[in-house]
């Protein structure tokens, strides 16, 4: 995949790799893209990004999913 971010400070991106036995593997991603300090910029993905993008997949795949978070700090659930 080719990222152009020309004059940007970092391009974050957060992916799942799907499989299913019998069927092909399947990437589903969203960027995210820092320009630099400024008002309400942030450098990375927030809660509510990485819940579009897991809710992206289950819409996508018609089906639970299952995922395994590595090296990543926790999330708390709402309750």
């Amino acid at each position: 995949m080719k990222v152009t971010a020309a004059g940007t400070k970092r391009v974050s991106m957060a992916a799942l790799i799907c499989t299913k036995p019998g069927h092909r593997p399947r990437l589903i991603y969203r960027i995210h893209v820092d320009h630099g300090p400024g008002p309400g910029r942030r450098k990375g993905f927030n809660e509510s990004e990485y819940a579009r993008l897991l809710d992206a997949a289950h819409q996508q795949l018609q089906g639970p999913i299952v995922i395994v978070w590595d090296n990543s700090t926790p999330i708390s659930a709402p309750g």
